[in-house]
């Protein structure tokens, strides 16, 4: 047996998974399984690279608190998640961003940029993972398409609150005063 498909079949706590180092190989933890995760695609990382530059120059200008780009992120419902961009209110930065450098516990907001080999993980497994955790607001980014989903959580869950594609500017409910044209993160 390989020394991947041993790491794949056992299983695994948060505290291991936050322990294994740095990747190659990525993994993330679904209810103690370890999920291999894919290299993202060049497009991928143009898309969260630019919005994780806009985000961070507004977070930094106004104070609301901090952006990270690929972190761990310790959910407290046993899933470990390496988000494309995760944002905590400056208030709760000393709960959440740990001397390790990662973040234990439920960000603000997740963003997660959709590629074709972890579509579905992202609109589903992931989505109900950070819902459970406690994830304030989650985006979806079609990369494909242009396009960004607002998810906002309620008592019932999360609820899609706005979609946008294109050339339409994107005003999302945490940072009201803050807008962006998905056109702006079209990979050249």
């Amino acid at each position: 047996m390989s020394q991947q498909a041993m790491l794949l079949e056992r299983e695994w706590t948060l505290e291991e998974w936050l322990s294994l180092p740095e990747g190659p190989p990525y993994y993330e933890l679904e209810r103690g399984k370890l999920v291999p995760m894919p290299s993202p695609r060049r497009e991928h990382q143009q898309i969260a690279g630019l919005l994780f530059a806009r985000l961070h120059d507004y977070c930094r200008q106004s104070g609301a608190g901090t952006v990270v780009m690929e972190v761990d992120v310790a959910l407290p419902n046993r899933r470990g998640y390496i988000a494309d961009i995760a944002f905590i209110a400056r208030e709760r930065e000393g709960q959440l961003l740990a001397a390790d450098g990662k973040i234990h516990g439920a960000p603000d907001l997740v963003v997660e940029v959709l590629s074709p080999s972890t579509r579905l993980r992202d609109l589903f497994t992931k989505l109900e993972g950070y819902q459970e955790a406690g994830v304030r607001f989650y985006w979806v980014i079609d990369s494909e398409n242009l396009l960004i989903a607002e998810y906002e959580l309620t008592e019932q869950g999360y609820v899609l609150r706005t979609h946008v594609q294109g050339d339409t500017p994107f005003r999302p409910r945490l940072f009201p005063e803050w807008e962006i044209k998905l056109s702006e993160l079209a990979p050249v």
